[in-house]
Order: C-alpha cells, then structure tokens, then sequence
C-alpha cells in the first residue's frame, strides 16, 4: 500500500454492495455518487477523474512575452527540498504522516524548442505522526507496520517529460508517484507560465495545469530573487495551488499545494517543494554514475531518443547492482538498438542473467532478439499467412490518464476516462499480457493503481484501471467497462490469450460479474475479498465460468463481506462440473484488507501458468445482459436476456449436441480444433438435426482486418434457427 495513503486496512472497500443485504445495512452507508468526470483532450489522449483530480487541458493559442520563458539549458540540475504533510479524519480514526524528499531536474537536452528532463525524487524521510483509532492511541503499533512498508518501499521515484519554453508538457504526466496522494497530479518541478504577455493582477487560463483560472497575485521575494506570484484555486476552493517563478532565474523557486479530499474520510494534504540549488554544464556520465540522479537521466534518455548515447555510457548504470537503474538501461539498449563493448558485454550480462528481476529478465530477452534479427525486417502475419495491417501504439512507460471513445448515443461524451500502466518491456510489434484491475469502495481507478503499483511494477503486465465510480455490475458500468477494455485492445498489442481480470471488494464481485458476461475474454479470473454468488448477478450466470480458472480469496475474518459467499461459489462451481475445479484461499488473520499489494502475493502467482483455451468442447451460456450474449465458438443472436441459455457439448463423430430455452436464432464460431477428427459435422439442436456438412476454409471466408480477436474471429460463423 502506498505510504502516504494510510489508511486502516480492514476497511478497504467497505462501501460496496457486493455482500449480502443485511450485511450491507448492518456495516456501512452507500457512498454518494461521485460528480462527473473532467476529461483532457491533449496531444496524447488524458483524462482526469473530478472525484480524484481536478483537470482539463488545452493547447496554448499563442506565444508567451519573453519575460515568461524557463531558462532551462542542457547540464541544467535544479534541486528541490519536498515536504507533504498529510492529515486524515473519519469517524472512527484520525492520522498524520509527514515525508521529505530530495528532487532533481536534469535538463538532458534541447531540439526544435523540446525541452528534454529527467525527473528523481529520493525520499529522506517518512513518518506517522499520529493514530488514533476509536479514540485510543495507537501510534506505536502503527508505525511498526509503517515503517516495514517504508522499507519494502522504493526510495526514489523517476520520471521524464518534455516541455516547451513555457513549462507545457508535450505529454502526459505520470500518475503512479512517489506518494498516493489524490492531489499529485498538480504538483511538478515545472508548471505552466502564461501563454501570452500578463499584467500583474491579470488572470488566465491555466491550460494544463488545471483549467483553473490563474492569477499573478503580486511579486515578491523568494531567495532573495524577484519572483512573480501565481494562484490557482479551484472552484469549490478544495484545492489551492501557489507558485513563484523568477524572471531572474527564470525557473520555478518555491511551490505550495494546499488540498482537501475525501479518501475513507476527509484528507488535508499540504506540500511545499522550495528550490534548494541549481547547477550547469553537468555531464551525462555524473548523472549516470549517481544514484542520486541516475534513474532520472535515464527515463530521459529512453523518453527522448534523439539524445546522443554511447552504449558505453550506459555500462554504469547496467553494473550497478539497481534492478530499477539495470532494467531502464537494457531497455534504452533495446529501443536504440545498441550494444555494449565487447569486451564489457559479456561479462555483465552474465551476472544480469542470475538476477532475479522479472524485468530484468524481460530485457535481456528483448536484449538477444534485438541481436539476433532486425525487428524492422519482420512482418506480422496471420493465422492465414496474410500480413497484419494493424498498427498498435507506440507508448511511454508508466502509469497515465486515457479516454476511452464514448458509444454512440450516451452520454459520455466525450469520453470514458481510465488508467493504464504500459511496462518497460511493452513493445508495439510484439504481444504482451494484460491485467485488468478492478478497485473497492466507489470503484475509482486512483484506489486501485495505489493498491496495485507496487506489486506491477516489477512485472511485464500491462494494468488497464477502469473507472466505475459505482458498483461493477450495473448495466452502464458494464457498458463502460466494455469500451474501456475494447479501446485497450485496439489500441494495444495484447496477447489475447493471456488477458487476466481480477478486483478486490467491489471490484471483486465485478470481475467474476464480467467474466459470466465475455468468459471467453480472458484466461483466469481471482476475485479478493467477492460477494460471489451472494450477488444475484453473478449468480444468474455462475455457469457461464466453467471454462475459466478461478481462485477465489478471502480474509478469515472478513466482517464486511463474510468468507461463506466465497465457499458458497467455490460449491456452486464445482456442483456444475467445470472443466477447472475453482480454487479457494481463505487467508487467517486477514479481514477485509486484501489487495494485490497484500494478498500474500497470490493473484499473480496463479496468473503465471496460465492460457486462454478459446476453444472449450463444452460451453454453458446464460444470457443474463445483453452485453454478454456469446461465449466462446456459441453466440445467441435471438433471445432474451435474463431467459434464455444454451448448454452446447461436442460429442463422438464431430457433433455438436445443443439445448436451449428461450432462444431462436444462434451463430456457431467454428474451427478445425473443436473437433476430434476431419470430416462432416452435425449440429443437432432440442434433438432436431439442423446441419451436417464440411466445415469451410476460414481463411477463404475471413479477413484478418478489423479483426477483434483472431483465435475467435477467423472462424466458419454458422447461423441456424429454429423452425
């Protein structure tokens, strides 16, 4: 868990509805449904949820006066002392925690009016202040389990970002930081200065900064140096941002964000980021060579690649014993197709070799293909031997705000904000795992990225965080969810037979509710801390599952959602006979605190091995949305959901033996696979022969463009009715 984001564990997600009814009214109030969201529309796609941070985005319409340009010059290291004070109030508890950091700006370079920078913040401190809970103190049995996160916690955080003269960013900014705070987004090194020539009492449209309205307050002094002054409040007045930015300097001297949220009760958060030093003419090799800075420069070489690098400039950081420091170089080896020095090569990838970083492992595989074969050379082809026309996205690592496009004829325009973590190791032309996260409480992203970032980002997944801001299993969050998920496959290159789903709490009971709607989405599913079957909807359509691995997990003394809906679904499950006998954790000492940062690291684990199997030779198909009216190679086109379902089995001699209720119409997906042996198939439906014939050439049928998902999209679609 993230450690500016204290909380009491026990009470993660209380605020859902996935347990039963009296339950529900016995633990907890239902939460107010959250205002609606601001979306940005940037040169990359952002989006800022109103319940977590408040922002738009423009682009700037004209040229700033001189007078409000950054001085920032390639060697620049500006140096910044950070405090955050944060303050927490519920009914039951209230905390403080207090932490300092260290920042660096490495200016790394400069083309075409880009300003390239590297940003490391190096914690020096962190610590709970206060806990008090029910009215007795309890600091020291808290900061025992403080300080063991702190410690499994890393202590620098590192970024890149290029920006204009006038401090707008070309991209979008990292979300995941080196603290939870749901005010982060507004707090960086560089901040936008006016666009156009401003007198003093003026206001202007702070652009990406927030969309507020900016003021130039006065002037005064800071450091000794003439600093003009700039306010940004937003409109409810939550939150206040001030900054003062020297002509004489002409970078940012001091910084202060003043904040107010609600987060499990109401949070105060302060922070003061003052300028401490600023150095010039810096080398490369300094910064590499520090692990002060090293993390930094690095993220600024692999987000601008048209700095000039030797390989042998990256031997010291590759040699520094810092999985964090070794993975960003092998991945800048990677993107620049660089190699080390012979004579240094094979000696340090040896020792990387023994390392037990998934990262690190993951780079030196891309590592060797680099060498052996040019990527540029290789075309995508498929199942058919046709090229793929598709182009995926190039990405930056990290964790961002995107915008999903709104369906036709809702109201969410312009779009459907989410997060999503893009991995080191993400390549555009080379199919990589997703994990789909679900988060508690209300549902919001930013409490799921926070529960999750420290377990993901030792691994090559990448993390879609979609928004719900409701419960999981209401027919718009659905809906929502579906094109937050359509828009990470199209735009993504996703390996579809390894899309994992999982949520805790709230989003527990969603991720089983999503996987009865697409079963054939995704590989395996784990719920943490579910409502299950004590959900009349996930029990409507339980056995839609059969085909999916499931692990079920849930605290021993879960008072929220009580371990029995857990062992109830396990039962239900394996009273229907499924192809993989669902597994179930019932963890001792554990309530209702499960996350994928606390789950004893079970999720990925049961993720690892696991394969999608798109073609199951028996599928149950319960309609119980309209969403969700297929599974796998079984499609029904006329029925009604919430009625109708389908129990389709693959028998001897290439038949296949269909039951139904309430359906007319169905269309078959059908492959080669399906089947034991060559020859005539036979469909029979309710006892009736509808069909027997050869199966077509899919390839001669089908095109691979605009395919969604090949495996199931190539097929012979079949479509038969009943008479």
């Amino acid at each position: 868990m993230n450690f500016l984001n204290r909380r009491d564990d026990r009470r993660l997600g209380r605020r859902d509805e996935g347990e039963p009814q009296h339950l529900r009214e016995r633990s907890w109030t239902s939460r107010p449904a959250p205002s609606p969201v601001a979306v940005r529309s940037c040169r990359v796609a952002a989006a800022a949820f109103s319940a977590i941070i408040i922002g738009s985005c423009a682009f700037a319409s004209a040229q700033p006066a001189a007078s409000w340009r950054y001085d920032l010059r390639p060697g620049d290291d500006l140096v910044y002392r950070y405090s955050d004070h944060r303050q927490s109030e519920s009914r039951d508890e209230q905390w403080q925690v207090e932490a300092r950091f260290r920042t660096h700006v490495l200016v790394a370079g400069e083309k075409a009016g880009r300003i390239s920078l590297g940003f490391q913040r190096n914690r020096e401190s962190a610590d709970l202040t206060q806990y008090v809970s029910k009215g007795k103190d309890k600091l020291a049995h808290e900061q025992v389990d403080f300080r063991k996160r702190m410690q499994a916690r890393a202590a620098s955080f590192s970024e890149a970002m290029e920006v204009s003269d006038t401090g707008e960013p070309l991209d979008s900014w990292e979300i995941a930081r080196e603290t939870s705070s749901h005010i982060i987004d507004a707090l960086h090194e560089v901040l936008t200065l006016p666009p156009v020539p401003l007198a003093r009492g003026e206001t202007w449209h702070g652009a990406k900064t927030f969309g507020f309205d900016v003021l130039w307050v006065n002037d005064e002094s800071i450091h000794g140096k003439l600093c003009h002054h700039l306010e940004a409040t937003s409109p409810k007045g939550s939150l206040k941002l001030d900054y003062w930015w020297s002509p004489e300097s002409g970078i940012l001297e001091q910084i202060l964000l003043d904040g107010t949220y609600a987060d499990d009760g109401t949070v105060h958060e302060t922070v003061r980021m003052e300028l401490e030093s600023r150095t010039r003419g810096d080398a490369l090799d300094g910064w590499l060579a520090s692990p002060e800075t090293r993390l930094g420069a690095l993220q600024a070489l692999l987000f601008s690649p048209e700095i000039d690098l030797p390989a042998s400039q990256l031997t010291v950081p590759i040699s520094s014993e810092d999985p964090a420091a070794q993975a960003l170089a092998l991945t800048i080896l990677v993107k620049r197709k660089l190699s080390l020095p012979p004579d240094l090569a094979s000696g340090v990838l040896l020792r990387l070799r023994q390392s037990s970083s998934e990262l690190i492992q993951t780079e030196l595989r891309q590592v060797s293909e680099t060498s052996a074969t040019s990527r540029d050379s290789v075309v995508a082809m498929d199942e058919c031997h046709r090229p793929l026309t598709r182009r995926f996205l190039a990405a930056k690592p990290g964790t961002r705000f995107q915008v999903a496009p709104a369906a036709a004829g809702t109201n969410d325009a312009p779009g459907i904000p989410y997060l999503l973590r893009v991995p080191l190791s993400y390549r555009e032309d080379h199919p990589a795992p997703l994990l789909v996260y679900l988060s508690g409480g209300a549902g919001f992203a930013m409490d799921a990225m926070n529960t999750a970032e420290d377990t993901v980002s030792q691994t090559n997944y990448l993390v879609v965080y979609p928004q719900a801001a409701a419960y999981w299993w209401t027919p718009d969050t659905a809906r929502r969810f579906d094109s937050v998920l359509n828009d990470v496959l199209q735009r993504y290159n996703i390996d579809r037979d390894r899309v994992y789903l999982t949520g805790f709490s709230n989003g527990g009971t969603g991720a089983l509710y999503y996987a009865t709607l697409w079963p054939q989405r995704f590989a395996a599913v784990v719920t943490l801390m579910g409502a299950g079957q004590c959900n009349e909807q996930v029990k409507a359509g339980l056995a839609n599952v059969r085909n999916i691995p499931l692990l079920l997990v849930h605290g021993e003394d879960d008072p929220i959602i009580t371990p029995d809906c857990s062992t109830a679904t396990q039962t239900g499950l394996i009273d229907l006979h499924p192809a993989f006998e669902p597994v179930l954790k019932i963890l001792p000492k554990h309530e209702h605190d499960l996350t994928l940062d606390s789950d004893e690291g079970l999720t990925l684990a049961f993720f690892k091995d696991k394969i999608r199997n798109p073609f199951p030779r028996v599928v149950d198909l319960t309609e119980t949305n309209a969403l969700g009216n297929r599974a796998y190679w079984v499609e029904i086109i006329d029925g009604k959901a919430g009625k109708s379902d389908v129990d389709a089995r693959i028998k001897g001699e290439n038949t296949i033996d269909i039951h139904s209720h309430e359906v007319k119409r169905i269309r078959f997906h059908l492959r080669p696979e399906l089947f034991s042996k060559p020859g005539d198939i036979h469909i029979v439906w309710n006892g009736k022969k509808m069909f027997s014939g050869l199966l077509r050439d899919y390839c001669s049928i089908s095109s691979a463009d605009g395919s969604d998902d090949l495996r199931l999209d190539l097929t012979d679609v079949r479509d038969l009715a009943l008479p």
